[in-house]
Parts: C-alpha cells; structure tokens; sequence
C-alpha cells in the first residue's frame, strides 16, 4: 500500500495547468518566505525582545483568525484567479512601501504590524484561493493529490527563501531595504504570468449571504467526525508548538551568543527538512497509513520544538531544526490534503479557510509565548511548548485513528448535509401565496 501510494505522488504533475499552478505558487511563496526571515530580524533589531517580534507578527495571524473564514466564504462564489491577482498586487505594494520606509529611517515595529495584517488579509484570501483552485483544474480523484502537491511545493521556498533573505541582510548594498524590493519585483512576475490561467469559475449552486455560508461550512465541518478531529488536531498543535520562529532571533542571541542576523542562515535545515519530508509522504494521502504517519510526523514536530529547550549552540540546533520542519510540514501536509479530500467540492474554500485557522491563533499564543520567554527564558518555553503539542497530538491522533470510515460516501453525507442546510434558506425564499 505505501508503495502504491508512494508510486502516484507527482500524478497531479500530469494536468499541464496544475503545473503552472504549482509553478506560480512556489515563486510567489519565496518573495513571502523572504519576508519571514528578514521581518524578525528587523522587528528584533528595532525592539530588542521576544515581545517586539511577536508583535510584528502578529499582524499576520490576527487577519488570518478574522478575515480568514469569510474570505474562504468569498472563494467559493468568486473566481480564484481574480481574488489572487487582487491579493498578490496588494503585497507586492507593501513590500515596496516597507522597502521605502527602512531605506528613509522610519520604520517602527508598529509599521511592521501594519505590514503583516495586510500581509495576512491578503494571505486569507489567496491561500483558500490557491487550494481551491486545485478542484477547477485537476479530475476530482486527483484533488488530494494536488493538494498535497501544492502544500509540498510550499516547502521549497522555506528552504531557499530564509537563505536568501539571511544573505541580502548581509550584502551592504542590498541589506533589509533590498530584500523587500527585490520580494516586490518577484511578485510582479507572477502577477503577470497569472493571467495565463482560467479564471477559475466559482461554483454554479444556490448562494445566500456570506454569513449564512460561512455558518453551512462552519457546520458541515462539525458534523463529519473525521474533519472535525482533524481540524481540531491542527489548530491545537499549531497553537501550542507553531509559535516557536518567534523566539528564534532571541534565542541565536541571548542562549547563543550570535547575531540574529544570521538566523536564515542557521535555520536552512527546517526548509530542507519540509520540502523532502513533505514530498515523500504527498502520495500516503488516502492511504490507510495516513493516520498513523500524521500523528508519528505531528509528535516528530513537537519533539523537535523540545529539543530546541535543551540544544546548546548553533551547530547542534542544525539536526534539531531538520526535524522541526520535516516534522511540522509532513503534519500540516497531510492533515490539511486530509480535509480538503474528504470534504465536498462546494465546501472546499470555507473548509480551506478554516485550516489557516490555526496560523491566526498562533498570532495570539505567540504573544504569550514572546513575553513569557522575555520572563523565563527562550529555551525553557521551547520545552513547554514542544511538550504540550505531543501530548496534544497523541490525545486526538489516538481519537482520529479510532473513528471508523463512514459506510457511504463523503460527497454523499456532503450532499446530505447541505440539503438540509439549506432547507430553511429555501422556505424563506419561496414565494408566499
């Protein structure tokens, strides 16, 4: 069975518009991935603490846990290309603006907020957007393929983009005021090139109001066990586990003795470990070893967010690193293909926001995370975390492992739900005599 599953990995590679797809994304994904290895250490240099960096960063999630599920509601009634065409002009223009104000001497840490809550507004519509999209251009037995595929392919540039925005922060004539415009230029391109893409049609069903179709996904997502854990199972390890970048720069300076400046430098290992970890395990997806392997991979995160607690310089954190990404990439892989292939196409963009969930709350426990490292220390919350998460993920990867496979189809209860969903949203409508 794993070697058939391993065996159809790239099968999603075969529909030539999901390549371009693929293509478009992981480019786009290396101008953000630079922007997450510069923003901390700019954030840090300008406040001097775990807190300050948080603080920057926070932006981002807090517009991902707002704006996230309504724009997962928008994506399913508007065409995708239009929505990432839109959201990626918006950061491209904030990247430049940012660019600006640390080459003239006015950046401040609350700019960098401002930065990263457009950042994240924009990365809630694109994100649903981008895996949605997946469902217009690929047959539907290959959807969790591609999704896999695409969230793999996401890795890459977490491998090279920290390098590259770590290398530009020191080249004199480029520094943080380059990497931001050089992140704006490759945003350009993509830009451009998506116009070689279908519109992607949104999908032909009845519509009510936003609201009332974020409630049918809220509730369809609840209804079906299997989603339920499994959305559960993300939010909570993110939560406790997904905050630990924040205390990253701290920890290369105070525990270390080194600049936070090299912190792309030192961190490469996480990106390697994602894109190889990620890729192997995108053909188990729908195999009947994808429980098991999610909840091995998401204790694997969290042991590696521990062991960060107790490493004790640069050159032993490079393995511990490794497993970090791998860990977290090869958890986040299959449990969000999980969802979207067991979830109704009609579903797909609510049900896609909802996995980008967790990066909003990461934004509220990274806060707490940040001042209390400022307290106790980076490496004593780095165990607390990494702990928490594996007890986390052994309480609901236990859970999951034991709910069995409905009988019928998913599309089938799909159907059913929405039916019934809707039932009172038709009684409303019906003309009255």
């Amino acid at each position: 069975m794993i070697r058939a599953g391993i065996g159809q990995t790239f099968e999603a590679f075969g529909v030539g518009l999901f390549r371009l797809h693929w293509l478009l994304t992981v480019m786009a994904f290396m101008s953000f991935s630079m922007n997450f290895a510069v923003l901390p250490v700019v954030a840090h240099e300008l406040g001097g603490t775990n807190t300050s960096v948080a603080i920057a960063m926070a932006g981002n999630g807090m517009a991902w846990f707002f704006i996230g599920p309504f724009a997962g509601a928008l994506t399913d009634r508007l065409p995708k290309r239009r929505l990432i065409v839109l959201a990626q002009t918006a950061i491209m223009i904030n990247f430049a603006v940012i660019g600006f104000l640390i080459l003239v001497g006015r950046i401040e840490v609350i700019w960098l907020t401002v930065s990263t809550l457009l950042l994240g507004s924009c990365f809630a519509f694109t994100g649903p957007a981008r895996r949605a999209y997946v469902g217009d251009i690929v047959p539907p037995r290959l959807v969790g393929n591609g999704v896999a595929l695409l969230q793999t392919g996401l890795t890459f540039p977490q491998s090279v983009g920290p390098v590259l925005g770590g290398l530009m922060l020191l080249v004199p004539f480029i520094d943080a005021e380059g990497a931001y415009f050089i992140m704006a230029g490759i945003l350009a391109v993509t830009i451009v090139s998506l116009y070689m893409m279908p519109p992607g049609s949104p999908r032909s069903v009845e519509r009510g109001s936003v609201l009332r179709e974020l409630m049918l996904g809220l509730r369809y997502a609840v209804v079906e066990p299997r989603l339920r854990v499994l959305l559960a199972t993300l939010l909570l390890v993110s939560a406790t586990a997904g905050p630990f970048q924040v205390m990253l720069p701290g920890l290369l300076e105070n525990a270390f003795g080194i600049e936070a400046r090299i912190l792309g430098l030192v961190t490469w290992p996480q990106g390697v470990g994602s894109f190889l970890v990620g890729l192997s395990v995108a053909g188990v997806v729908g195999t009947r070893w994808s429980g098991a392997i999610l909840l091995i991979m998401s204790c694997a995160f969290g042991l590696g967010v521990a062991l960060l607690g107790v490493t004790p310089n640069a050159l032993v954190m490079l393995p511990v690193i490794f497993l970090v990404g791998s860990g977290f990439s090869a958890f986040q892989t299959l449990n969000t293909a999980e969802v979207i292939r067991q979830s109704h196409p009609e579903f797909h963009g609510r049900i896609t926001a909802l996995t980008f969930l967790p990066f909003g709350v990461q934004s509220f426990t990274g806060l707490g995370f940040g001042w209390l490292a400022d307290l106790i220390g980076e490496q004593e919350v780095f165990i607390i975390m990494g702990l928490s998460a594996i007890a986390i993920s052994l309480v609901l990867g236990t859970i999951y492992l034991r709910i069995k496979t409905p009988a019928i189809q998913v599309q089938q209860v799909a159907q059913q739900v929405l039916r019934r969903s809707l039932r009172p949203v038709a009684a409303v409508m019906r003309p009255q005599k």
